[in-house]
């Protein structure tokens, strides 16, 4: 472009010859936040100089408003958008600026910015197009080194993308389409080698992407139909037409399925050949029934019998799918039931715990202090009593399903000791109850909550094997397993289960772990009690053996690993403390909290005796109040409360004092959210609990928060 020298009333503008400026020039900067250009900063001037003096489209942005100058090469860009000299660039590009303005920002942070064929649209006469741009952003700074304003160079702008950016469009067209059609395709190479697939091929073959594009169809061709197809290959390849090829081809599945493709030839740019394209339609029912007609001029007569045989097989099919979508729907209904009764179970069992808690610690005190005998007698028979309602609630709770898992060592023989009772009145007095019990049995790694769960699921259903009556064995015994697919290598305790009732087929038996499956009638059973036995098993480290045949009774053989007792379990007993007897350096500061008052003053009670000192707080709000004010050494924190639940009541607790000493004591163990707040080792009491159980637990506590404490010093 020619050099065009500014008018006289352009004085001051910095624009240097040859540039195209033409519209700065004539534009009356004084009206706008610039001002006029004798007064403008020395960076803005020479940054302006650079625009205004190239003839490439630049602009600059100036301040943190971005305010424009731009060369007359840039105004052609801007269009319609004009006048934009000295104006904000978001108010010129307001309607696009959430497209656009994050560049510019960018760099007025004091980043480069470079962007390759960027579409944007643009306005000029009157019309809308889309345009691709390829443009640079740079920051611009002052005398400071701060940055001061951005500038823009426009390398590149076309009307149209790329022609390799339309032809990867056009190929990802084509493969989209493709890929939704119904029917194997394929493009073949002049080596015969396959460039593509799409997912019908992919998925008649029953294989990867990759794999199918390489693989050798002869691999599948029926024998009968090989030489033929090979030969008629061959010469439709040859003759560079449209050719069809018909024969059987074996699914991934394994099913023999009738084909017939279509090639036809693909051309080149330059007309020569380049391979062919395919296409294929399973003809299968359209070649029976072909052979159908055939074989009715024969023998119609058994032909019609065939095919009733064949509708009849169908019905029978549709039949059955509509017996097990019944079954299943059914299950579901029983699980859901399950899961309701489970949850009011539950519910029932926290209230109990509640209930409880004081009633056996009060009952504890009260017979600790107790010299008249006779007195002594009956607080120790309600004491026995509370405790087989606190195993009570424990049950109900394993039942429920929300127990905390306790993976422990577990005296197996005790177990089955203490279902006496409730298998007794579970299974009935037509069945007769024998135990073959080893004495080395010993322990178990398990949680004893669900050992029992699985003890009572499997006489359940032994019991339900026996309408009429008959014998339940429950034995125990170690046995030496070597390495399997399901167990390492070691000593297990074989707990079994054995009945005398009518067995299940080898098919049977091989099913029946899987979750819903039952072979009882609707409403009788929901298919979940040997696939939750066999959780169980799998869950501690064992397994579950099933050996049944029809007629002959069932065994179920439930295998754990042997261990040790825990050393507190071979301690049990040897701590006893008379209730009511503090340790010696027992004065810490102790929060209870917990919604129940009756369980909140036992608690305070039992602990102000062992010599400590005491605060409660009836919810989590109250109980923040109480740590803000004086943090104690120790909180116990109920977990079931109305507003704040204890996990957050804890979370809180932890974000005004870390490394807070928190035991929760509670009936209603939701140990998901426990753990997600403390950790997977947050301590736990649960209820209920006596005098002696929640001194232990204090004591423990406050010992580990100790060595937590010096360690951390």
């Amino acid at each position: 472009m020619k050099s065009i020298l500014p008018p006289p009333d352009a004085a001051g503008l910095p624009v240097p010859p040859g540039g195209t400026a033409a519209a700065a020039w004539a534009h009356d900067w004084a009206a706008t936040p610039l001002g006029p250009p004798a007064g403008w900063p020395r960076a803005l001037k020479t940054a302006a100089s650079i625009v205004l003096g190239s003839n490439v489209p630049m602009f600059l942005g100036w301040g943190p408003e971005l305010l424009l100058i731009h060369n007359d090469s840039f105004g052609e860009i801007v269009g319609d958008r004009r006048p934009a000299l000295g104006r904000p660039m978001r108010e010129i590009w307001a309607d696009i600026w959430p497209l656009v303005g994050a560049n510019p920002e960018r760099a007025f942070a004091g980043e480069t910015v470079y962007m390759e064929a960027d579409p944007r649209p643009v306005r000029r006469g009157g019309r809308e197009e889309m345009v691709w741009f390829t443009y640079c952003y740079n920051p611009v700074r002052d005398e400071r080194g701060e940055v001061a304003g951005i500038y823009c160079v426009i390398t590149a702008a076309n009307s149209d993308e790329r022609t390799e950016e339309r032809l990867r469009e056009s190929e990802e067209r084509f493969r989209l389409i493709a890929d939704s059609a119904p029917v194997p395709m394929w493009v073949t190479k002049l080596d015969r080698r396959r460039g593509f697939v799409n997912r019908a091929y992919v998925d008649f073959l029953g294989i990867s992407y990759d794999d199918a594009v390489d693989f050798d169809w002869r691999e599948i061709i029926h024998p009968e139909d090989g030489a033929r197809i090979l030969a008629e290959s061959i010469a439709g390849e040859a003759s560079l037409k449209t050719f069809t090829l018909e024969a059987r081809f074996r699914r991934g599945d394994g099913d023999w399925r009738w084909l017939r493709s279509i090639s036809q030839p693909r051309w080149g740019a330059g007309g020569e050949h380049i391979g062919f394209i395919g296409v294929a339609h399973d003809i299968t029912e359209w070649k029976l029934a072909e052979q159908a007609l055939r074989d009715v001029n024969e023998t119609l007569e058994g032909k019609v019998a065939a095919r009733t045989a064949d509708l009849s097989t169908a019905l029978d099919r549709l039949t059955a799918e509509v017996a097990d979508r019944e079954r299943a729907e059914e299950a579901l209904r029983q699980a859901q039931k399950m899961e309701a009764v489970g949850r009011l179970t539950g519910g029932i069992a926290h209230d109990f715990n509640n209930l409880l808690t004081p009633v056996i610690g009060g009952l504890e005190i009260i017979s600790a202090g107790l010299e008249e005998e006779r007195l002594k007698r009956i607080a120790e028979m309600a004491l026995e009593a509370g405790r087989r309602g606190a195993k009570l609630t424990s049950q109900l709770l394993a039942f429920s399903r929300i127990q905390r898992l306790n993976m422990a060592a577990v005296e197996v023989n005790r177990a089955i000791g203490n279902l006496g009772q409730i298998l007794s009145r579970t299974i009935g007095p037509d069945i007769v109850i024998r135990t073959a019990l080893d004495p080395q049995a010993g322990h178990a790694l398990c949680d004893e909550n669900q050992l029992e769960n699985a003890i009572l699921n499997l006489a359940i259903n032994a019991r339900d094997a026996m309408p009429d009556g008959g014998e339940l064995l429950i034995s125990t015994e170690i046995v030496a397993e070597p390495l399997g697919p399901d167990l390492e290598a070691g000593d297990y305790v074989a707990l079994t289960v054995a009945d005398t009732g009518h067995g299940m087929a080898p098919d049977i038996a091989a099913r029946a772990t899987e979750p819903f499956f039952t072979t009882k009638p609707f409403g009788q059973g929901t298919g979940l009690g040997l696939a939750q036995v066999y959780g169980i098993a799998r869950q501690a480290g064992g397994t579950l053996r099933i050996d049944s045949r029809e007629g002959g009774g069932t065994v179920v053989k439930l295998l754990l690993p042997q261990v040790a007792p825990s050393e507190s379990q071979s301690e049990a007993g040897a701590t006893d403390r008379p209730v009511g007897m503090a340790e010696p350096g027992g004065n810490a500061h102790i929060l209870v909290v917990d919604d129940d008052e009756d369980v909140r003053a036992f608690v305070a009670d039992a602990l102000a005796q062992l010599g400590y000192r005491v605060d409660t707080a009836k919810d989590g709000a109250a109980a923040l109040a109480a740590i803000g004010a004086a943090v104690p050494d120790l909180m116990l924190l109920d977990f079931a409360m109305p507003g704040m639940n204890g996990a957050e009541a804890a979370r809180a607790a932890r974000a005004m004092r870390p490394g807070l000493p928190i035991l929760f004591v509670s009936g209603y163990a939701e140990s998901a959210q426990i753990e997600a707040a403390l950790g997977n080792e947050a301590a736990m009491l649960r209820k209920p609990f006596g005098a002696d159980e929640l001194a232990a637990a204090v004591e423990s506590a406050l010992d580990r928060a100790s060595r937590t404490d010096s360690t951390s010093r």
